[in-house]
This record gives C-alpha cells, structure tokens and sequence, in this order.
C-alpha cells in the first residue's frame, strides 16, 4: 500500500543554510571596523534572529532585518546608510545563489514516486519557497507543495486535515529536528531524520528515541527505512 512521504526542502533536499553562512562571514567583513569581538557579533545576531521571527518569521528578508538591527547595536555613529547598503548588496547575494541539490535526491524521488504519494511541507517567504521549488526542477515528483509559516505540531495537524493524511501511513522527512521531527511525531506521523553538517543552530534540539522515528544518514536510506513502515 502506498504512502505519503512529506519531505523538508532546505538542507533536505538542497542546500540552503550553507549560502547563510557565508552570508554571515559577509556580514563581519563588513562590519569588523565596528566590531572584532567575532563570538558576541554571533550571539547578538542568534538574539535579534529569535526576537524577529515571531513577527518576521523565516526567509532572506527577515534575515536582512536581523544583520541590519545587528549592525545598529554596535554601531555608535549618526548615519551608516554605507553599510546598510552593503548588507542589503549581500541579500542580493543570498538571494541570487544557486539551487545545488543535495546527492542522489532526483533519482531517490523518481524511485520513490513509483510507488508512493511525494509532498513539499516547508517554511518560510511563500513567493522565496516557490521559486527555489521551481529553480530546484523537483516540482515534476512533487503532488503538493504547502508552505507555512511555523511548522510546528499544529501546522501538522492542520496538513492532516487538509489534505486528508493518514498518520500512520505519512512520513515526515527532514533534517531538522525543531520542525521536522519533534512536532511531526507529536503530530503522529512517522518520521525519518537526516541530520545535515550546517542545519541552522536555532533549529537544532535533542531527538530522543521514538518507536516512529528513524534515522537515516542520506536520502539514499529512504527508500529502504519506508519499506519497514
């Protein structure tokens, strides 16, 4: 009997926080003549990021608000419209980069999609999502694609509902643990967990043993991980 395999996008199926990261090394370059101190540049920046995502949420812009804010908090002059325009030159950057999908994902899918029922279940700026879908050319493997802006427990009740789900016949796959694991088993699906070497600090948190949770060390274990569920 067939499944419905959700699957994560950033750092699950290509890479994505990778281009964040050295958005960030940018983003001390630029600003060193300000502040050195590298380790509480990072900190503040982890701070604001938190402060505006309840209001921002997730994506390139909101980002942009937090290394601007950043900037102002250890800035003591009267203008800086210089750096600003620096910082936005590097969401232009950030924005721009290239879709570099993660290895195997298009022949896992094709495989997959033989037998199974394949969605995008991802968070973020709805119009940025869709165009890195599009970039990705994944779209053709995909019934679905929803975009939320929190995926947590109740973002995946709610896809339940909507989309009529089976918990016990889904499968959440993702590499993080904040919004693909933990919230996803509460919700009741399975889940298979893929971690990736730069999934972003504030969506990492331990992943205890749960007897619907696998975990897998590439997309290319998927296929192999549904067939025990």
């Amino acid at each position: 009997m067939h499944k419905c395999l959700i699957f994560d996008a950033d750092d699950t199926l290509w890479e994505n926080n990778v281009y964040f990261l050295r958005a960030i090394e940018e983003f001390l370059e630029v600003i060193a003549d300000i502040a050195a101190d590298r380790e509480e540049i990072l900190r503040v920046l982890t701070q604001v990021e938190r402060e505006l995502i309840p209001q921002g949420g997730y994506g390139t812009g909101n980002f942009l608000k937090a290394l601007k804010e950043t900037f102002r908090r250890f800035y003591a002059g009267a203008d800086g419209a210089g750096t600003l325009s620096n910082i936005e030159e590097i969401g232009t950057r950030l924005r721009s980069h290239p879709m570099q999908l993660l290895p195997g994902v298009s022949a896992i899918l094709a495989e997959l999609r033989q037998k199974h029922r394949l969605m995008v279940f991802t968070k973020g700026e709805h119009g940025e999502q869709t165009s890195k879908v599009m970039r990705s050319g994944l779209q053709e493997y995909f019934d679905w694609v929803e975009i939320v802006r929190e995926k947590d427990t109740a973002a995946y009740h709610g896809l339940i509902k909507t989309r009529g789900l089976r918990p016990n016949r889904t499968v959440m796959i993702g590499n993080s643990p904040r919004s693909d694991v933990t919230p996803s088993l509460a919700a009741g699906l399975w889940a298979i967990y893929i971690p990736h070497p730069h999934t972003w600090d504030l969506e990492h948190e331990d992943v205890e043993h749960h007897p619907r949770l696998f975990k897998a060390n590439s997309i290319h274990e998927v296929p192999a991980l549904v067939e025990r569920i």
